[in-house]
């Protein structure tokens, strides 16, 4: 249902049409696009360019709509369609303030300084006089329509948005931008620390900046391994969890080639995915930005291995799959700090089978707190049920312990609250009930530590022991975060190398420690834990 407000202008600029004698635009998104933009529009859409106007097509205000994400190739029309759906969504009144983000100031300008030009046509400016005209005041002077930021006489307003200089000064009378679009915002040399930086930059400063009814679009091609449109396609970033997800989608299906005698490349197989892409146009773009280029900006190949792991093919298993257990253990390979050049926070869980397999069942790396690693590893050990949660304390010594004892009282704390809440909830929805219900019994995990310069060597000793474990076939991998172990393995000993060590320290436990020693003293399965995880009520 559309609100009065869209209504009434709908009916305004009905009647300003007929009083002209100008025909209406066309209603449905592609007619529009070929109508208004002739020059943008000059192939068939792709499937994915249909998925993303279906979505912009059903935007309207007040309803907050599932954030978009598309992983597009370079040179596949992606800021193209960005931009052109926030002149879309503004035309239709459907959005009223955008903010254009990008990783600079200079980036996001030039998108914006584009969506000016296309407001500026002479088709918007005969469907939609407002759009195209700038927001004067009473006395006849423009209220903005420069660089980054552009205002309609329709009331859309567009601020460009860098990530290197944050929202500065983008708020128009105290309104809440409705529609945040997220646009090359990675770049290829970005390091892991620049990475969670900008992360934290568009999870606590832009995206809460929105309306309630935001709209978010992101966009933009895979860059890195690391990189933020990465972690959104493999399911390693914790927000924007209800996104629809559009790719990754690489220009050229089933890409083969060749190298000529002259050192260049050519196609040689390959199914274009879209017309406007063609393979022609991609042999072309390969010419000018060379194979490596193109097989990173257009075809998503960005994995890096440094060559130790190439050759080993990882076992999966489903979590219905796994064994029985004798025991689990969590490992954190810590950073002592949590600033933007630290070291990463390894966090591993993993497990013994009564089968003598080694089993990995979480993954995890990132720039945190020494504190919130701690946390985060105590939490996975009593939902996984693990016995202990080790830490390598070549760095830091003791005060990991008492580190350790901190982070543990907290989590009881916030157990014991969210029991109390709990019972109170159930006491209002029970009135007549006297027995309570029975509290979980939770096993918390003991600390215990080790150190790489007790005999352990150099962490590529350690790496070769642990890969050596793999080519016998002795270690299998739960589906889950999988993959971010599998990348970090693969890397190796490319930085940041904290999970790989992280995984050393779990496949230690498990090997080389008392998990062995234990399964063959009793051999006896935990049978009291379950195979899958569990949650903490």
């Amino acid at each position: 249902m559309l609100s009065f407000q869209v209504r009434a202008q709908a009916e305004i600029e009905r009647r300003h049409r007929i009083k002209t004698g100008i025909g209406g635009p066309p209603g449905e998104w592609q007619p529009w696009l070929q109508e208004l933009f002739p020059n943008y529009v000059t192939h068939p859409f792709a499937p994915r360019h249909v998925e993303l106007w279906n979505w912009l097509s059903e935007i309207w205000p007040g309803i907050r709509p599932r954030p978009f994400v598309a992983l597009w190739p370079r040179g596949g029309a992606k800021s193209t369609s960005a931009e052109l759906g926030v002149v879309w969504l503004g035309a239709h009144m459907a959005r009223k303030y955008t903010w254009y983000v990008s990783s600079t100031q200079e980036k996001a300008d030039k998108h914006v300084e584009n969506i000016g030009t296309t407001l500026e046509s002479s088709q918007v400016e005969r469907y939609y006089p407002d759009l195209a005209s700038r927001k004067v005041n009473k006395y006849g002077s423009s209220r903005g329509w420069r660089r980054n930021r552009l205002r309609t006489a329709k009331g859309l307003t567009i601020d460009a948005v860098g990530l290197d200089t944050g929202a500065r000064g983008a708020k128009v009378e105290e309104q809440r931008p409705d529609f945040i679009v997220l646009d090359d915002f990675d770049e290829l040399e970005d390091s892991i620390a620049v990475t969670m930086k900008k992360i934290r930059m568009i999870t606590q400063t832009i995206l809460p900046a929105g309306s309630n009814d935001c709209a978010v679009l992101v966009i933009q091609n895979l860059v890195a391994p690391d990189s933020i449109a990465s972690q959104l396609g493999d399911g390693r970033a914790d927000w924007l969890l209800d996104k629809i997800l559009s790719g990754p989608f690489p220009a050229v299906e089933g890409l083969a080639y060749e190298q000529n005698p002259d050192g260049t490349f050519r196609i040689t197989a390959g199914t274009a995915t879209w017309e406007g892409q063609s393979l022609d146009i991609c042999q072309d773009q390969i010419k000018t930005w060379g194979i490596s280029s193109f097989l990173k900006e257009a075809q998503h190949e960005v994995e890096q291995s440094g060559g130790r792991w190439d050759h080993i093919e990882f076992i999966h298993i489903d979590w219905d799959k796994l064994p029985r257990f004798v025991v689990k253990v969590v490992w954190v390979d810590p950073a002592v700090t949590s600033t933007d050049n630290s070291d990463c926070q390894g966090i591993m869980a993993g497990g013994l089978g009564v089968d003598h397999k080694i089993y990995t069942l979480f993954s995890w790396e990132g720039i945190t707190s020494p504190e919130d690693a701690l946390e985060r590893a105590i939490r996975k050990a009593v939902e996984l049920g693990a016995e202990r949660v080790g830490v390598e304390t070549d760095q830091g010594g003791d005060l990991w312990k008492s580190a350790y004892t901190a982070a543990l009282k907290k989590i009881q704390a916030e157990v014991a609250q969210k029991w109390e809440e709990y019972i109170i909830d159930w006491k209002i929805k029970n009135p007549t009930e006297k027995k309570l219900p029975a509290r979980p019994d939770i096993v918390w995990p003991r600390f215990v530590s080790d150190k790489a310069g007790s005999g352990y060597g150099s962490k590529a000793e350690r790496n070769d022991r642990m890969r050596a474990s793999y080519e016998r076939g002795e270690v299998r991998h739960a589906i889950g975060t999988h993959s971010v172990l599998e990348r970090a393995l693969k890397r190796f000993p490319i930085d940041p190398l904290d999970l790989a060590d992280a995984a050393f320290w779990v496949w230690n436990d498990l090997v080389g420690g008392s998990g062995w020693s234990q399964f063959f003293r009793d051999q006896k399965a935990d049978r009291s834990k379950p195979n899958g995880p569990i949650e903490i009520q």
